[in-house]
């Protein structure tokens, strides 16, 4: 019988650091980090709330199948995967949101190729040097955000 692994989160607070707009206790933070999460983690880890905190999993830590490498951990690469999402007209794609301190070349690179190979669509949030979002995929992907937005970057 096959050995089954979880990843955990370990010391990566890559969801709580603004990134994600996020409902704690009824306080909305968007672009904020939580005021409960320090360098050490979370400061309420046995008391956190249900939603977003017990039940938000990354597209890394939900990746059962190990195709995403260690290195893009959060915490590591700098980026926050969301994947699987949909436009409204059903396309298919993922999210890599970066952190404000920035991300790794090797991880960009290495979603850029997989996404290539593996005929994947992915949006790249970028926080650093100035907040931009850039479309790569399919023809009909940046088709929909080229619409949607009146301008693509790619």
């Amino acid at each position: 019988m096959p050995l089954k692994t979880k990843r955990h989160c370990g010391d990566c607070i890559a969801c709580c650091d603004g990134r994600l707009v996020l409902d704690i206790f009824g306080k909305r933070l968007i672009g904020r980090p939580c005021h409960y999460v320090s360098n050490k983690g979370c400061t309420i880890y046995k008391h956190r709330p249900k939603n977003p905190c017990k039940t938000f999993n990354c597209g890394w830590l939900r990746d059962e199948h190990f195709k995403y490498p260690a290195f893009l951990k959060p915490n590591n690469s700098g980026f926050l995967l969301m994947d699987w999402k949909k436009t409204d007209t059903g396309i298919p794609f993922i999210i890599a949101i970066s952190g404000k301190d920035g991300y790794s070349n090797e991880a960009f690179l290495w979603l850029i190729d997989h996404c290539n190979k593996e005929n994947l669509n992915i949006e790249f949030i970028l926080q650093t040097p100035y907040k931009s979002k850039h479309y790569i995929g399919s023809k009909e992907f940046r088709d929909y955000y080229k619409k949607k937005n009146g301008k693509i970057n790619i």
